[in-house]
């Protein structure tokens, strides 16, 4: 037991957390989610630039999130946090992709116009 620390607080994975760290996350995340609510309500661009700034200003809190409140980073002490982010998000994406698929297709399946060719081909209960 040579090597073993006496100070719990000497590990590295207690150390990573600080009052400064959730401050400087929760009021880069409040301020990045505040300039997308702005950018929302002026109705200044078209829908495109809209969805990418949005969808850049959403990605910049996440990954700010990740930073200052998870501690994420490759330091041999916290690279297990890292490696289960990037094995989450891959299933994370393909599980809300599926979903907006999977609605989207029932949409097209379930919501026939009445003056489509699909709806003079569905039998009705007067038929």
């Amino acid at each position: 037991m040579a090597g073993s620390h006496s100070d719990p607080l000497a590990h590295p994975e207690v150390r990573m957390g600080g009052a400064m760290r959730y401050i400087a996350g929760f009021i880069s995340t409040v301020a990045l989610m505040g300039a997308a609510l702005i950018v929302t309500l002026r109705h200044d661009m078209g829908y495109e630039t809209y969805v990418e700034v949005v969808g850049g200003l959403a990605a910049l809190a996440l990954l700010s999130q990740a930073v200052l409140f998870y501690g994420l980073d490759i330091s041999r002490a916290q690279i297990w946090k890292s490696v289960s982010l990037i094995l989450t998000v891959p299933l994370f994406i393909i599980t809300v992709g599926l979903t907006v698929w999977m609605f989207q297709s029932l949409d097209q399946r379930t919501m026939v116009m009445p003056n489509s060719a699909a709806a003079a081909t569905q039998p009705t209960l007067l038929q």
